[in-house]
């Protein structure tokens, strides 16, 4: 049972990870007509980037303990 809950942890992590990797973009291109292409640049992470970042730490250490701890009872 502690493996699965690891294996949990550690997917809720990564997604988490990912989700707020995905928040920050350096450019973002807001018109393209032919060669014109009007741009916003440098935008921003949201608020809650870093709560993102948090969770998919604390999923991960914790999922590798889960993973990794023997179970001793019997």
């Amino acid at each position: 049972m502690n493996k699965s809950i690891g294996i949990a942890l550690i997917l809720i992590g990564i997604i988490s990870g990912i989700y707020a990797f995905s928040q920050h973009e350096d450019e973002k291109t807001l018109v393209e007509i032919g060669d014109l292409k009007i741009k916003n640049g440098n935008q921003k992470a949201g608020q809650n980037t870093q709560m993102y970042y948090i969770i998919a730490a604390a999923g991960i250490v914790g999922g590798g303990f889960f993973f990794f701890s023997r179970n001793n009872s019997r």
